[in-house]
């Protein structure tokens, strides 16, 4: 069988790079930045991502589907610069553990936002983003480094933020239906109306037999099928106006099979919502928000029901603003103040808890020569816990520079003070595997950064180099053994390198060749933390880079990727591994294909193999997975 699978592959392979692309002019937009490019993280309004002190990467919905992503949590996997960690396949979490990324070598750093606005929970920081198909996404901004000064609490390696779709005013439609092996589906529907945009899609994936394995407790994980329904709703019922809806709904087992025999299984339902109300001009920003995620889950042994159904629920609303004053052309102030309730109730573990989150900023930019950008920015933040935990207030300060080179350099440098409060599970959790710490203290710390933004004609270039420092990391303590406890860590620190590179070297041959082009993303670092004893250990990966190559026309696309982690952390094994995807006219719309893992390499999603650590485990990646769908457009 494998090698009949390998045989079609190459077959697709040859079969793509022998079609020749059509006559119609092509774009000379780099795989990576134009110079022109807005983003908005990293600032709050929009700049161009080249005058932007802070290293920003930027992939938009087209680019998320040529690398194969099926919603905005596959996306954060596949897009480079981040160590992804899966606990199961389709970004669902399992029993309240969710996916999650390394920014940097750094776990627990990053912010997740969705049009600015923020979405994890405050029960565990966790974050469901799988209900966000790429079809609802403008662009994911990646935003490295500390970002506090900007979003408050949380913004401590890096902010991630999802920009949905805007209404327009134009008639169209997209249908889509996709197969592939593991019983795979994911079928779509959307329409845009003047003013209004809306989509369902309907996602399966049958029942996998190894997702993972506990060896102290000498037990397989497996995941019974799953199903997944998603509904996207984006309008703009007035100027400036909008209004943004998600919802994703799904049902599945994760399965515990031990080699005695016995078997211990939960049935996991979940439910998400998000709604975002915008009202945005180019001095001013009003946005209000409201998250809402419910989770039951019912334990079986050997399929008989082990007590009673219980419930996970999570929210959060809020709201921002902010205003921007310009003194002179070489002065610009950005004021604004945001808050956030955040609600969580884990039945027999804490029960109902809230926080108040709420914070003053204000961001000054200076233009003393049309070659030099000096940025400021200062916020006062304030966590208000439940009675009987402590209350927290930060200062937090960020400072950067930009200086134009020439029309193709750019030099940049920035620092920037972060900060992170513990949450309730690493607080206030009782359970037979972990138990919270009242007694924590929040992170906080520096990033300190300085690099080189690069345009041409043919090539794109990011290049940053990095140092990052806290104090108070909180950290799981696994040296007793279970119940694991948190601690703050006494030092906690990475430093070292990312790119993001493009090139198009073939440009002006006039070729075929023209049409390619390659990329580049990743970092090299060096995390240090210090365990309860003040002993240092590793606590992420060092090594993170996607290569790719494109081959893009009007009738055809081809994308091939190689996603490799390496110099791991808890003797989790380096890997490689290739992703290809493509589509090619056929009538009105396309075929589309794609292979996750061309060779089935094993990929260890996240674990702890260590010889004498008090749990032993690893989780895995479901295997190579084919994709073979239709897309058609009216």
């Amino acid at each position: 069988m494998k090698k009949k699978i390998t045989a079609f592959l190459m077959a697709c392979v040859c079969c793509h790079c022998t079609l020749y692309a059509d006559d119609s002019p092509q774009s000379t937009m780099l795989p990576s930045y134009t110079g022109d490019e807005l983003v908005v993280t990293a600032t709050r309004f929009p700049v161009r991502e080249k005058e932007s002190s802070r290293f920003v990467t930027v992939a938009d919905s087209e680019k998320l589907k040529e690398v194969g992503a099926t919603n905005a949590m596959d996306a954060l996997g596949k897009i480079g610069g981040l160590g992804y960690k899966s606990l199961a396949p389709m970004g669902i979490n399992r029993q309240g553990m969710n996916a999650a990324v390394y920014i940097r070598g750094i776990e627990d750093g990053e912010l997740i936002l969705i049009n600015g606005m923020p979405v994890q929970q405050a029960s565990s920081k966790g974050y469901d983003i799988s209900s966000i198909p790429v079809e609802q996404i403008e662009r994911i901004e990646v935003l490295k480094g500390a970002a506090s000064t900007l979003y408050g609490a949380d913004a401590m390696a890096g902010v991630i933020n999802i920009v949905t779709k805007k209404a327009v005013d134009e008639k169209s439609g997209t249908a889509s239906v996709e197969f592939g092996n593991e019983e795979w589906m994911n079928h779509g529907v959307s329409i845009s109306l003047p003013g209004i945009s809306a989509g369902v899609r309907y996602q399966h994936m049958g029942e996998l037999d190894d997702v993972g394995r506990d060896l102290k407790n000498e037990h397989s994980m497996a995941l019974g099928n799953t199903d997944k329904y998603m509904v996207n709703v984006n309008a703009s019922p007035f100027d400036n106006v909008s209004v943004d809806y998600q919802y994703n709904w799904y049902e599945t087992t994760f399965i515990d099979r031990y080699d005695s025999g016995e078997e211990e299984s939960t049935d996991q339902e979940s439910s998400f919502h998000f709604l975002n109300l915008r009202y945005e001009t180019a001095r001013f920003k009003a946005k209000a928000f409201g998250v809402y995620d419910n989770r039951y889950q019912t334990d079986y042994v050997n399929e008989e029901q082990d007590g009673e159904t219980l419930q996970r629920l999570n929210y959060n609303y809020g709201a921002e603003t902010d205003y921007r004053v310009e003194f002179s052309e070489a002065f610009e102030l950005v004021a604004g103040a945001d808050y956030v309730h955040r609600f969580a109730d884990y039945e027999n573990n804490y029960g109902e808890k809230h926080r108040e989150d709420y914070g003053l900023f204000a961001e000054l930019k200076a233009e003393p020569s049309p070659d030099l950008l000096l940025t400021l920015g200062v916020r006062e933040q304030f966590i208000d816990n439940e009675d009987g935990t402590s209350d927290y207030d930060a200062f937090l300060p960020s400072a950067g520079v930009t200086w134009k080179v020439n029309e193709e350099l750019n030099l940049f440098a920035n620092t920037g003070k972060a900060f992170q409060a513990p949450t309730f599970t690493q607080l206030y959790y009782e359970g037979r595997i972990i138990v919270g710490n009242p007694d924590l203290e929040p992170d906080s710390g520096w990033t300190y950064e300085a690099g080189f933004k690069y345009d041409s004609g043919v090539a794109s270039a990011r290049l940053a180099g990095f140092y990052m420092t806290y104090d108070d990391k909180i950290e799981v303590d696994r040296s007793q053994g279970r119940p694991y406890g948190y601690f703050n860590a006494g030092s906690y620190s990475s430093k070292g390198v990312e790119w993001k590179l493009g090139l198009y070297p073939f440009l002006s041959s006039g070729s075929f060749l023209s049409d390619v082009s390659f990329s580049a993303a990743g970092y090299w670092a060096y995390p240090v933390a210090e365990n309860t004893d003040g002993e240092e250990y590793q606590p992420g990966p060092k090594f993170q880079n996607t290569f790719g190559i494109s081959y893009a026309t009007q009738p055809v696309n081809l994308d091939l990727t190689c996603r490799i982690l390496a110099g791991r952390e808890d003797e989790l094994e380096n890997y490689a591994a290739f992703d290809m995807t493509g589509k090619v006219k056929a009538g009105s719309g396309y075929v589309t294909l794609a292979v996750e893992n061309v060779f089935d390499t094993e990929i260890q999603t996240t674990g702890n193999l260590v010889e004498d650590a008090s749990s032993r485990y690893v989780y895995y990646e479901p295997g190579r997975l084919a994709r073979l769908g239709y897309t058609v457009s009216f």
